[in-house]
């Protein structure tokens, strides 16, 4: 049986588990473990056996072609330790292979992504009015973001990504991939998209300097993208947590990044923004804002999925065993069934 080790680390890492507790589990020493994962000594069935039961993937998961990890730009939260990355890590790259095997039953669109060089072209918030026309966006408001990116090409996939908002990728097929955290709030899941956005456009494919901050410059593209300055300025005196929630009602985005825009364009003191914030962490705002509109829905992957149910008749034992994933995984990466995905995890 030709087992592939990387497949092995995968598996342990998608389940928030160490090596140790996996050896614990499994009742053998850790340094087994690292050499079955370093490819120095090839399980015999007992033990693979145990791997898998333990770790809940069929056989043929760790028999696959080696999957290439992921790599790519990404949005977190103020901290993110690597104990809750690698999870992530491993469940994007796993579904990204997902896609390689799935994509071809429908007709992708191209990517028509704009390029854009900070340091020749102009600022971030250039590339982000530049952006908005070479996809003639109307001015205003972004009704429906990820339609938009979608119709462009690139494939938006949600999942549960713990504490990280999202990440930009390609595939393997070279298709622009953005996997979206789906805890996360509307608002914030919609800042995410525009925040990937900017690095399909000012990062990927460019040498950037390391002086530079990339996530200042993502930031700086998602806030005029959503909210360009010369739609929504005039809106932006005399603000109130009344005031900014009728504005995140309409321009979908939070109350704190209206503040922060107001402020960027000079139209609130430093002493006003304070206060609001201020109020923010008072109402518990600052952990958590009042959802005002409905997550969007991208629909290219759940379209895919569809397409393999309804019109090629695939069971859901069929699916399961073509993506080489068990059937509770699928069920909660694809069908929405609340089966918390980690849940195999003696470290939570």
């Amino acid at each position: 049986m030709n087992i592939q080790p990387s497949t092995i680390v995968l598996a342990r890492e998608s389940r928030r588990l160490t090596q140790i507790q996996l050896a614990e589990l499994i009742g053998v020493e850790q340094g087994t473990i690292s050499k079955v994962e370093k490819g120095l000594l090839e399980p015999n069935d007992s033990l693979f056996d145990s791997l898998c039961r333990e770790l809940n993937y069929p056989e043929t998961f760790f028999t696959q072609d080696p999957l290439i990890r992921v790599r790519g730009h990404y949005r977190k939260k103020i901290t993110l330790p690597a104990s809750k990355f690698k999870p992530c890590e491993a469940l994007m790259t796993i579904t990204e292979r997902h896609f390689t095997l799935l994509h071809d039953a429908v007709n992708l669109p191209d990517p028509f992504v704009p390029s854009w060089d900070v340091e020749k072209d102009g600022s971030p918030e250039l590339a982000a009015i530049y952006t908005r026309e070479f996809w003639r966006i109307p001015k205003g408001r972004i009704d429906n973001l990820s339609r938009i990116l979608e119709t462009n090409g690139i494939v938006i996939i949600p999942l549960d990504l713990l504490d990280l908002d999202g990440l930009s990728t390609f595939s393997e097929t070279r298709q622009p991939v953005l996997f979206i955290n789906k805890r996360s709030s509307s608002d914030r899941q919609r800042f995410t998209l525009a925040h990937e956005l900017a690095h399909y456009v000012l990062h990927w494919g460019k040498i950037i300097d390391d002086s530079r901050d990339v996530e200042k410059e993502a930031n700086e593209f998602a806030s005029e993208f959503l909210m360009p300055s010369r739609d929504i300025e005039h809106l932006l005196f005399k603000l109130n947590i009344d005031k900014l929630a009728e504005l995140k009602r309409y321009w979908k985005t939070s109350m704190q990044s209206i503040v922060m825009k107001a402020k960027k364009l000079g139209l609130l003191t430093y002493n006003q923004s304070n206060y609001l914030f201020k109020q923010f962490n008072a109402l518990g705002y600052s952990k958590g804002e009042p959802e005002l509109f409905p997550p969007e829905q991208p629909s290219i992957f759940r379209d895919i999925i569809n397409v393999y149910v309804r019109d090629m008749g695939y069971s859901r034992d069929e699916l399961s065993t073509l993506l080489k994933i068990s059937i509770d995984d699928l069920e909660s990466m694809y069908f929405d069934k609340v089966i918390p995905l980690f849940r195999f995890s003696r470290n939570n």
